[in-house]
């Protein structure tokens, strides 16, 4: 760990009455500095946690690598007659279609004939 030497040089050394640095100069310094090294500490953290981060892109295969749900079936944005699923063991999902004039809900889990199928927005990161 850093230290720090928070002492002031003063002109009593050299034999004069007032102090180099203003009054209350010292005080705001540690101030800064402790603020700089906090957001420095923030940034950092920041940085390492996005790089631990891997969430699901909702408009593309799901990475099964972080899959604990292997019942799970995640639908695909683009095409409402397909969706994945991550069995498990497999690091790669499978892409499975509805039958003929089904869609895949998401909610429901399951595909349903296209009268029963309503657009539902995505959830996002």
């Amino acid at each position: 760990m850093l230290e720090f030497d928070w002492s002031v040089s003063t002109n009593e050394d050299s034999g004069g009455d007032e102090a180099d640095i203003p009054k209350g100069f010292e005080s705001n310094l540690r101030i800064s500095v402790s603020l700089a090294l906090l957001v420095l500490v923030a940034a950092v953290s920041a940085i390492h946690i996005q790089q631990r981060y891997h969430g699901q892109d909702i408009y593309a295969e799901p990475d099964c690598s972080i899959v604990e749900d292997h019942s799970r079936m995640f639908r695909d944005i683009s095409d409402p007659t397909h969706y994945w699923v991550c069995p498990e063991g497999q690091e790669m999902a499978d892409y499975i279609q509805c039958p003929d004039n089904h869609a895949f809900m998401e909610k429901e889990q399951k595909c349903v004939v296209w009268e029963e199928w309503k657009w539902v927005e995505p959830y996002t990161k």
